[in-house]
């Protein structure tokens, strides 16, 4: 399966067909098919964020690259950096799931918040203890019951309390994870930091040379280690990269496309729309105007 053109799903078209929806910040999909049906055909990315917990079923799904095993009690965390490429699933599959979008999440005002991002860019799945499974299950079916409630007062306020709380304790969770985990092997730990220097830094470095230099390791090395341990070679994620946040910028912006190449440290913007057609079959300009 080609990672080359990647659907990029909006909050507001998952809204359209979910289970339950709150305005246009976030959607709980209480396990609709026809939501899960969307993300069944082809590589996809989501504008915002998804939390989702497996609750029957199972499935295998290449994400950020990396083989991943769903089955009952995995957590998935999914962000914008993030590329899935499904591979297969049962005919019992269900997840419950929340999205959210990027404005609700800059609402939280956590700047600690954003530093789980590389956990997660290292660690999108895991396999939730029993207790853990039934205390996520809980928050949910609080948000839930809130969002169907015939009392209108405070519910929205209310409702985002009891999300917050939710992602709080799923920072809890890595956390927890990150001090019971085993030690990795040198060159998992050079993925990982990999990973962590192309989201800080693949707006203004397209070059293998500067990771390379970074990580104190030749150009050769990095390439071989990466595309064996990925599937995908170092422009590659560079490439995902800058082509997501140019989709995220010319959605949810006004900046013009010179000024979204001028962020992305292209030299002019004639070389940044053929990038981003390269990469979607489409200008910068035609993304911009259709309707996912």
């Amino acid at each position: 399966m080609s990672n080359d053109k990647i659907k990029t799903f909006l909050i507001e078209e998952i809204a359209s067909i979910a289970d339950f929806s709150i305005q246009d910040d976030f959607v709980i999909s209480g396990g609709n098919p026809n939501v899960l049906q969307l993300f069944l055909d082809a590589p996809f990315s989501i504008e915002g964020v998804a939390i989702s917990v497996c609750i029957s079923g199972c499935g295998k799904a290449k994400i950020g690259f990396r083989e991943q095993n769903i089955s009952r009690g995995t957590l998935l965390i999914l962000i914008p950096e993030l590329i899935v490429e499904p591979i297969e699933k049962s005919e019992d599959l269900l997840l419950k799931t929340i999205f959210f979008s990027h404005k609700f999440i800059s609402e939280m005002q956590y700047k600690w918040l954003f530093a789980i991002t590389e956990k997660i860019m290292a660690l999108p799945c895991m396999s939730l203890s029993e207790t853990e499974f039934d205390y996520l299950m809980k928050f949910y079916s609080l948000i839930e019951e809130k969002v169907v409630s015939d009392v209108t007062e405070y519910r929205g306020a209310i409702t985002k309390s009891l999300l917050f709380a939710l992602i709080l304790e799923i920072c809890s969770i890595y956390a927890i994870r990150q001090s019971m985990s085993q030690p990795q092997s040198h060159t998992d730990k050079l993925v990982d930091k990999f990973i962590k220097l192309i989201h800080e830094n693949y707006k203004k470095e397209h070059k293998v040379s500067f990771y390379a230099d970074a990580l104190c390791v030749t150009d050769k090395y990095l390439m071989s280690v990466i595309k064996n341990k990925t599937g995908k070679t170092i422009n590659g994620w560079i490439s995902c990269a800058i082509t997501a946040y140019a989709k995220r910028e010319l959605k949810n912006s006004d900046k013009t496309i010179y000024k979204i190449a001028e962020e992305l440290n292209f030299v002019s913007s004639s070389l940044f729309c053929r990038h981003f057609r390269t990469h979607t079959g489409l200008t910068p300009k035609k993304y911009r105007k259709i309707k996912l």
